[in-house]
């Protein structure tokens, strides 16, 4: 659970990385996917409950 401001714009940051390498995108076996859609979730999640 993202719980500030300063953890959500940390957690943007990180996605952005994980997302300039395509295998964290395309292979659903790499570890860097998995961290990928769980920090997604966890952005959507603070993102609608503001």
């Amino acid at each position: 659970m993202i719980k500030t401001e300063k953890e959500y714009k940390a957690i943007l940051h990180r996605i952005e990385k994980l997302l300039q390498n395509p295998d964290n995108i395309e292979n659903t076996e790499a570890p860097d996917y998995i961290e990928l859609n769980l920090l997604s979730d966890l952005v959507a999640d603070y993102e609608r409950a503001e």
